[in-house]
């Protein structure tokens, strides 16, 4: 095969997985990860019921690759939006991203905490890929909190990786309490007010 015949090739098996994945982010948010079958997501797709299982070879390598393209495209959207801020401008709009986005897509959401929940029991050999996601969210926002300390946007004292650690779980907990509660819309609605109380404890008072 040549390099011109490979090109479309990759593209097509690459437009396939992104497929593959998409239908088992949708059946995970609907059914949990039991009720999400190799076979299901397959047809789901638009393709052979076997063709998960000759892409990714098992259901956890699936999985895991759902994480990693829950991370690469929520980081990717980072990036866009808060284009040129820095600091303390950059940390509301990526805050206020992370909310909007459990509105906007609620089926990621959903699909993401049942990953979570089932790395601590019955699927352990998921965590690993939980574990890099959470660091991932968490080093984004660090990135930020120190443009923010570099500029005297912080408030003097404040430990920055705590600051992240704490900022990353209580947006983790708003967006379970918005799932939980069926109102991922509010949570979006209000994504930009919260971003300003999650933050009024690090930022100066001139900035609040």
């Amino acid at each position: 095969m040549t390099a011109t015949e490979l090109g479309p090739k990759k593209e097509r098996r690459e437009a396939s997985d992104r497929r593959m994945l998409r239908a088992a982010t949708t059946l995970i948010s609907r059914n949990g990860i039991s009720g999400a079958k190799l076979a299901q997501i397959g047809v789901d797709a638009g393709y052979s019921p076997n063709l998960p299982v000759q892409r990714f070879g098992t259901k956890t390598a699936l999985l895991i690759a759902v994480l990693d393209g829950i991370e690469e495209r929520f980081l990717r959207h980072v990036e866009t939006r808060v284009g040129a801020r820095r600091g303390a401008a950059a940390l509301a709009e990526r805050i206020t991203l992370q909310l909007e986005a459990v509105r906007d897509m609620p089926e990621s959401a959903i699909a993401l905490y049942h990953l979570i929940i089932e790395s601590t029991g019955s699927m352990p050999d998921l965590r690993p890929g939980v574990v890099r996601l959470q660091a991932a969210y968490r080093d984004n926002l660090i990135i930020y909190l120190r443009q923010a300390e570099d500029a005297d946007e912080l408030a003097h004292g404040t430990d920055v990786e705590q600051a992240a650690r704490v900022i990353s779980g209580a947006i983790s907990g708003m967006s379970i309490q918005a799932i939980v509660e069926d109102r991922t819309k509010a949570l979006g609605d209000e994504a930009s007010d919260l971003a300003t109380l999650l933050l009024a404890p690090v930022l100066t008072a001139q900035i609040r």
